[in-house]
């Protein structure tokens, strides 16, 4: 057998849903989940150019509707998330776009992730993925409605009541989801990475493994 036949048949086993038991869901649940949001953009999307120097974002995934896709990020809490049968994974972000004066400095749940299928991602964490919506700044929900804004997004409490489910997802289903839009501006941006950064994001995002 040759070397490209051998590395062919690596990447297919790669890519080969792993068998898991995976928790029921509860209906009706959910956690917070932060992420640092893009200067470079209104759009509630990641700092893919790492303008506020926490590296280059590649969580949320939303190119494939999924968290901790390519690499951990607050893994402990997709842990909780995925262990505990949460049903929804609200996003929430500070707004960094400084041309929106209104938005700018405040913390708003900007959409979410439901419950939908599950990956190991490079770095052996898991991933979630499923049906996702994101808002724009004007329709999200505000974070100090629920929780103290100011406070550092790891020590905001995650998990949430039921009764606030019920209360962002009322509030969100107001808006328009802007998901499509959301994808545009990130591909746009990631045109702007450095060649090896691009190319090592696309690497990591081909190594998540879907489990069955």
């Amino acid at each position: 057998m040759s070397c490209r036949d051998s590395v062919s048949k690596a990447k297919r086993r790669q890519r080969r849903p792993v068998a898991v038991k995976i928790p029921a869901v509860r209906p009706g649940t959910g956690r917070l989940h932060f992420f640092f949001h893009s200067p470079d953009s209104s759009f509630p999307v990641r700092d893919v150019l790492d303008k506020q120097r926490r590296t280059f974002k590649t969580e949320p995934y939303i190119e494939e509707g999924a968290e901790n896709y390519c690499c951990n990020c607050w893994q402990p809490n997709i842990r909780g998330f995925v262990k505990g049968g949460e049903q929804y994974l609200f996003l929430f972000t500070t707004c960094r776009y400084e041309s929106d004066s209104k938005h700018c400095g405040k913390a708003y749940v900007v959409g979410y992730i439901k419950r939908g299928t599950f990956g190991r991602n490079s770095s052996d964490g898991w991933s979630i993925i499923g049906p996702t919506k994101l808002y724009a700044f004007k329709d999200a929900f505000p974070l100090a409605k629920i929780r103290d804004d100011t406070a550092q997004p790891r020590r905001v409490r995650r998990k949430l009541e039921s009764k606030e489910v019920s209360r962002l997802l009322k509030k969100l289903s107001e808006g328009t989801s802007i998901l499509e839009e959301c994808r545009n501006v990130v591909r746009k941006l990631k045109t702007q990475l450095p060649l090896d950064v691009r190319k090592e994001q696309e690497r990591l995002a081909k190594a998540c493994r879907l489990y069955s």
